[in-house]
């Protein structure tokens, strides 16, 4: 017995293994980022903090699989997209990344993975989602009409055909009996793909009709018509000579002064003409009083500027507001805390014979104090600001003009490092087009070795070819021998099943079953304890109801109370509001007038210091321009010996160039040999992480050992005292079952005799049942390609 619980504790722990590494491959791909990390150092990463406990061959198959997936994305990504179009109904969106990793392994890895481990990995997952996958992968017509197209836009036409649909065909028989379960499983059915498969095809097919045109008389050529005639040419009268001579303001000019014309005559013709007169004119009318209101009333509506579209109102009703019960309980909450806080006030009078009103006064004051000056601070502020603008106006226009001087000097510097680039460029056309030359010699060589390669990949697929005829021969004749024993064990299976099954049935209401259970009781009694149970319910019940209705009327007694004091309270506040809030108004008034005054003085103070530095700049401006006059001077006395002074500076920029050479140089040679030292530096601690990561990989697994170890022991010994445990209560059970049986003999001979026969018929319908039950299981261990 325990030998067989470790067989099926390692069997689970295989398929947990197997369950989990898809978990942790399907969570690799999705938190993969490419604008952050790598592929490598993210899984690497991913392994060092979620795959711990695993052996290196599976993070091998980790790696492996997320390496796949990210190479052929664009080729997975096709694959499932089409799929959720074609099998929306049965497919999730959110399984994207699960259906990628076995499509990888099935279309790219199959053959290096071992049947069994790949049967078992599919089994653990969903039936439902894997049935989809492998009956759209293995159904090759969809593959051929909805997928290749959109294939063979990315890779080779030969190497999808060949390859990958080639591999999938291949990879079918093989295949069948997975996709027949999973199918069972899925859907209580056998696959369509299969049943097409093994269904045998007709020896010969019926040739299509084909259509043979009636002999029908020729009919007759009508006659040609006749030739259309030529149509004469047209000949165009010459350009008029005049048109040349005019320019088009001279046309325009003429249109002008023809339109006056025009203009002219018509006002001449109607100039004697008499105005229609009306006598409703001559009547008296109020017309400018009525457009004089009507233009004042839409003035009116129209001054938006106004801060009040209507005058506010100066007595307005005080309207009761509706409480509901939260809002009242709230309300008396505020006013115990309220009343609390004056009997506390009224207490400390009492005991310490003094009041805080004068102290709060006087804070009052000093607040009112301290406001001033803060203002008056806000306003020095202010104007330390404008001061500042001004030196900052002056700094950017002084920092304008070097500016421009160092613009000239770049510009010159631009001109020369064009100069450099240019012949750089010159210098790199012509090593590219010795390059060119290389490359294409080196071309004409290839195509040789192409053909060779060609013809012995010729030579290996027709050797390919005879193989699979072979084995697909002797692949054929086992699965006709297993086709024969299948179909006698059906036989057998039906000639059970016809055999008679005989049932007895009894029952009364009023009797017990005689178990010799405690309370055991008849339906019929059970039926009258219900009825007396209810009835104590229903007189619970009313007594509850009654309950209520009084609890109810006394909380309604209660918060009308607490509405009426609540009413009280708020009239006493309004009118202590409205106190303080006439004292708010009149203190805004005097800080306003505080304020005015304050600015004005400050405004005053700043003109006066902006005044004062303007002339100091003024005079400063001065004093530079007659220097630089001076300048200008002495530098027409010092053109005499420029040439000397230029030889000087040519010379002082030529060692000045040579040191900075140097300088570079020796930055360099330090810059170097630091990145060295840091470079040893990240080795060093590379090779400590490596031994560290080393040393506790190996302690953690000594670690873990022990712990499943210790576990075993424990399962051992807990198995051993549940058996010792199951054994004394199956021999008690045993013992009261046999004095049990023995009673009831001696109680009733005829119901002793229905039970041994009914226990008879109930043994030989559980023999043919294992019967059946093994037969089926038979079924099932042979492979399903030739069963019907």
């Amino acid at each position: 017995m325990n030998g067989l619980n470790e067989k099926i504790l390692k069997y689970y722990l295989i398929l947990m293994r197997y369950q989990q590494l898809i978990t942790h491959a399907i969570d690799l791909i999705k938190s993969y980022n490419p604008v952050i990390l790598t592929p490598d150092s993210h899984c690497e990463q991913f392994i060092q903090e979620n795959c711990k406990k695993l052996f290196d061959t599976e993070i091998m198959f980790l790696k492996q699989v997320f390496s796949g997936v990210q190479r052929y994305e664009e080729f997975l990504k096709i694959l499932t997209k089409t799929m959720f179009t074609l099998l929306s109904s049965t497919t999730n969106r959110n399984d994207g990344t699960l259906y990628q990793i076995f499509s990888y392994l099935i279309i790219f890895r199959l053959d290096e993975l071992p049947y069994n481990e790949f049967k078992k990995m599919v089994t653990e997952q969903d039936p439902v989602k894997m049935n989809v996958l492998l009956q759209f992968l293995f159904d090759i017509e969809k593959i051929q009409t909805h997928v290749k197209p959109l294939w063979i836009e990315i890779y080779d036409p030969q190497y999808i055909q060949e390859t990958v649909i080639g591999g999938l065909e291949q990879h079918f028989p093989m295949m069948k009996d997975l996709l027949s379960t999973l199918s069972s499983r899925a859907t209580g059915k056998q696959s369509e793909l299969v049943e097409e498969d093994e269904r045998p095809q007709s020896a010969t097919k019926k040739q299509p009709t084909k259509t043979i045109p009636f002999k029908l008389s020729e009919t007759k050529k009508k006659p040609e018509p006749p030739p259309p005639p030529k149509p004469e040419q047209y000949k165009s009268k010459p350009v008029p000579t005049y048109l040349n001579k005019r320019t088009l303001s001279q046309v325009e000019e003429e249109n002008k002064q023809r339109l006056e014309q025009s203009k002219k005559k018509v006002q001449d013709t109607y100039k004697e003409a008499k105005q229609f007169e009306f006598k409703t004119d001559q009547r008296p009318t109020n017309y400018e009083t009525v457009k004089k209101e009507v233009e004042d009333t839409l003035n009116k509506q129209l001054q938006f500027n106004m801060k009040y579209a209507r005058p506010v109102p100066t007595e307005l009703e005080a309207a009761e507001i509706k409480l509901n019960a939260a809002a009242i309980l709230r309300e008396e909450m505020l006013l115990k805390k309220k009343q609390e806080i004056e009997k506390e006030r009224v207490k400390n009078l009492e005991v310490n014979l003094r009041d805080s009103g004068e102290f709060e006064e006087w804070k009052k004051q000093q607040d009112e104090i301290e406001q001033i000056a803060k203002m008056e601070h806000q306003q020095q502020k202010k104007i330390e600001m404008e001061l500042a603008r001004e030196a900052a106006m002056r700094a950017q226009e002084d920092k304008f003009k070097e500016n421009r001087i160092l613009a000239e000097k770049m510009k010159e510097e631009a001109i020369e490092r064009l100069k450099e680039r240019q012949e750089l460029q010159l210098e790199q056309v012509e090593h590219k087009k010795q390059l060119i030359e290389q490359i294409i010699e080196a071309e004409k060589k290839v195509h040789i070795q192409v053909e060779k390669v060609q013809e012995r990949n010729k030579q290996m697929a027709e050797d390919q070819k005879l193989e699979m005829a072979r084995k697909l021969e002797l692949k054929r004749q086992e699965d006709e021998q297993i086709r024969i024993k299948r179909e006698e064990l059906i036989k057998q299976i039906r000639e059970l099943e016809r055999q008679p099954i005989k049932r007895t049935k009894g029952y009364d209401p009023t009797e017990t079953m005689g178990y010799g259970l405690l309370e055991e009781m008849s339906l019929a009694e059970l039926r009258d304890r219900l009825e007396v149970v209810k009835a104590e319910r229903k007189a619970e019940e009313e007594e509850k109801r009654k309950e209520i209705v009084q609890s109810k009327d006394e909380y309604l007694s209660s918060m009308q109370k607490k509405v009426q004091e609540i009413k009280a309270h708020r009239r006493a506040e309004s009118q202590q509001k409205n106190m303080e809030r006439e004292a708010k108004k009149l203190k805004k008034q005097k800080e306003e007038e505080l304020r005015k005054k304050i600015r004005e003085e400050q405004l005053i103070e700043v003109q006066s210091k902006i005044s004062q530095k303007k002339s100091i700049k003024s005079a400063e401006e001065q004093r530079i321009a007659a220097e630089v006059r001076e300048t200008k001077l002495r530098q027409q006395y010092m053109n005499a010996n420029k040439a000397m002074v230029e030889m000087k500076a040519w010379k002082s920029q030529q060692d000045g160039l040579e040191r900075e050479i140097k300088n570079r140089q020796n930055e360099k040679l330090i810059v170097q040999e630091g990145i060295e030292s840091v470079n040893l530096r990240e080795r060093k601690i590379l090779a400590e992480q490596a031994k560290r990561l080393v040393k506790t990989k190996v302690d953690f697994n000594q670690a873990y050992d022990k712990e499943l170890k210790t576990a075993y022991q424990m399962n051992e010994e807990l198995h051993r005292e549940e058996a010792e445990n199951r054994t004394q209560m199956h021999n008690i059970q045993r013992e009261w079952k046999e004095e049990h049986t023995k009673n009831m003999i001696t109680r009733d001979e005829y119901k002793q005799k229905i039970s041994e026969t009914s226990l008879q018929n109930s043994k030989k319908k559980s023999q043919q049942q294992k019967v059946k039950f093994q037969q089926s299981r038979q079924l099932e261990q042979l492979p399903s390609a030739q069963y019907s």
